[in-house]
């Protein structure tokens, strides 16, 4: 009889062994599996080494958080911190690397701002003309405008018979009316109204080759003004 209780805790004892290293076992086993998850890369491209270096360490923070619980918003947020991004394309790469796909907006001019000096987006933003080292060949924007404005009458100026890099200066009114001046020092005055119209004559008059003078006025309805400086 004292054989068999000595056999039954001997059993006991085993089971016990068992239950609590199969135990042991699943823990160690499911934090490696956690583990597995873990962001550990990532990977910016399509801007310059620089910024791309630095919206990488912008991110570091997510790393090692698990992979599916990482917002898309949280990474949209930091990305829109850098206002000269115009198009981006965000990619999981599971277990544990997210690539992230940059283009910068296209400087279309420059302009000054509260004594500070900007570029002009096509993603419709002001960019910091200090973040950048490039010499862009770009016209230079004068008076008090909102982006939005600029890119609607960019793209109507785009109708023009002129190299756009011709253009040297753009003078916004607080009216609302604008003129433009070529390197070449040609004058360009747009009504307020009918800028469409306007252009069509501005193209015929530009491509008449007997034309003499460097001012276009198109400032009085129904009215063509050539004169000279």
């Amino acid at each position: 009889m004292p054989q068999q209780i000595g056999k039954k805790r001997f059993y006991f004892f085993l089971l016990l062994i068992l239950f609590f290293g199969t135990s042991i076992n699943n823990k160690v086993f499911n934090k490696k599996k956690d583990s597995f998850y873990n962001l550990d890369s990532i990977e910016v491209t399509g801007l310059s080494e620089k910024f791309n270096l630095e919206i990488e360490e912008r991110l570091n923070f997510l790393k090692n958080t698990n992979i599916f619980f990482i917002d898309g918003q949280v990474l949209i947020d930091q990305i829109n911190n850098f206002n000269f991004i115009e198009n981006f394309n965000i990619i999981k790469f599971y277990p544990s690397k997210i690539l992230i796909k940059l283009e910068k907006t296209e400087f279309l001019a420059k302009t000054i701002q509260n004594n500070k000096y900007f570029f002009i987006g096509s993603n419709g933003k002001f960019i910091n003309f200090e973040k950048f080292d490039e010499e862009i060949n770009l016209p230079i924007v004068y008076g008090k405008f909102t982006p939005t404005q600029f890119l609607k009458f960019n793209k109507i100026i785009k109708n023009i018979d002129l190299d756009h890099n011709s253009i040297y200066e753009i003078f916004f009114y607080p009216s609302g009316r604008v003129d433009i001046k070529t390197r070449n020092n040609l004058i360009i005055k747009f009504p307020l109204e009918n800028v469409k119209e306007a252009i069509i004559i501005v193209n015929k008059i530009i491509n008449n080759k007997n034309l003499n003078n460097n001012i276009i006025d198109l400032r009085v309805p129904k009215q063509l003004i050539l004169s000279n400086e």
